[in-house]
C-alpha cells in the first residue's frame, strides 16, 4: 500500500544542533544510522551530495540516474528522491537552509542552474577535478566536525567554494546553461512551489515578480525554451504523480486536491502531459515497485 512521503528537516538528523542552519555527514554513515533514508522522502532544505566511490541508482522525481564515482547531486526543497546504493558506496551529504547561504551571498543561490528543481539536470559528472571536490568536501566535513571559532563562517566559505566550483563545471559541460535570468526563473519556481494549486494564471505570478506576463514568458523561453505555463503544468503534473504513487487517494480525490473540480478534465490534463491516464500511471508505478 502506498504511504505518505516523509518530509525531513535538519532536526530530523542525528546530532544536529537545533540552532544551526546546516548539517553534514558521510553518506555511508547516514545510510547506517538513519532507518529508511534510502526510501522516497523529501526535505525542507537544499542538498548537495558527493559520490566518492560506489554505484547504484538515484531516483529524483520519477527520473532514475545511475550512480557512479565522482558525481555531484543537487536537490531543492520539496523534491522527492530515493536511492539504491551498492554496499561499497561512500561520499558526503551536505544540507543547508537557504537563509544560511543568503546571509552572505544574497541571491546567488537562485543563479545556480543545477538548483532549478524541475528544469535542469540535478547532477554533475566530475571527470577532471575529482581531487578538488574530494578535498573541498573533506575539509568542509572536518570543519563541520570540529568546534572551532567562527565555525559557521568557515563552513559557509567551503559551501560557497563547492557550489561555485560546481557552477563552473556545469557551465563547461552544458554551454549556455548560465544566464543572468536564472534568479528570476528560480523566484518564479519558488512561487510555483507554494501557490501552484491556488494560482493558475501566469499574470498573477508575473504581478508578484514585478513583470508583465509577456516578459515572464520571454525569460522562460530564453532560459528554458518553455513557456511559463509549461512550468506551471509540469509542477502540477509532478504533484499528481507523487500523490498517485505515495497515497491511496482515488484518482478523483487526487484531482480535487490539485484544484480540478471536474474529474474528467483532470484525466485529460494528466494524459496530455504524462502520456497516459492517472490510473495507468499508478499501475505502472506499482508494477515497477514490485520488480
Amino acid at each position: 500500500m502506498p504511504s505518505a512521503i516523509p518530509v525531513y528537516n535538519l532536526r530530523s538528523f542525528p546530532r544536529h544542533q537545533s540552532s544551526e542552519l546546516f548539517y553534514m555527514t558521510r553518506l555511508e554513515k547516514l545510510v547506517s544510522e538513519f532507518k529508511n533514508i534510502d526510501q522516497s522522502h523529501s526535505h525542507t532544505f537544499y542538498l548537495v551530495m558527493w559520490i566518492n566511490q560506489g554505484g547504484g541508482t538515484h531516483t529524483i522525481d520519477f527520473k532514475t540516474y545511475p550512480i557512479r564515482p565522482h558525481q555531484l547531486y543537487f536537490l531543492t526543497p520539496g523534491q522527492v528522491h530515493s536511492w539504491q546504493l551498492d554496499t561499497n558506496t561512500t561520499g558526503f551529504n551536505l544540507f543547508f537552509e537557504p537563509n544560511f547561504f543568503r546571509s552572505q551571498w544574497g541571491n546567488r543561490l537562485h543563479q545556480y542552474p543545477f538548483y532549478h528543481s524541475h528544469q535542469h539536470l540535478p547532477l554533475l559528472e566530475v571527470t577532471q577535478a575529482e581531487d578538488r571536490f574530494n578535498t573541498l568536501f573533506s575539509y568542509a566535513y572536518q570543519e563541520y566536525s570540529e568546534q572551532q571559532p567562527n565555525r559557521a563562517d568557515v563552513f559557509l566559505s567551503f559551501l560557497h567554494l563547492i557550489l561555485e566550483s560546481a557552477n563552473r563545471l556545469y557551465d563547461q559541460q552544458l554551454p549556455g546553461a548560465n544566464s543572468p535570468y536564472y534568479d528570476r526563473i528560480r523566484q518564479f519556481e519558488e512561487l510555483l512551489e507554494t501557490q501552484f494549486i491556488q494560482v493558475r494564471t501566469i499574470g498573477a505570478y508575473a504581478d508578484q515578480l514585478g513583470l508583465t506576463p509577456n516578459h515572464l514568458n520571454h525569460i522562460c523561453q530564453k532560459v528554458l525554451g518553455k513557456k511559463a505555463s509549461q512550468l506551471l503544468h509540469e509542477r502540477i503534473l509532478i504533484e499528481a504523480q507523487r500523490l498517485l504513487t505515495h497515497t491511496t487517494k482515488s484518482v478523483q480525490e487526487v484531482g480535487f486536491q490539485l484544484g480540478f473540480d471536474d474529474p474528467s478534465y483532470f484525466v485529460r490534463f494528466f494524459r496530455k502531459y504524462a502520456g497516459c491516464t492517472p490510473a495507468d500511471f499508478r499501475h505502472q508505478q506499482a508494477v515497477s515497485e514490485h520488480r
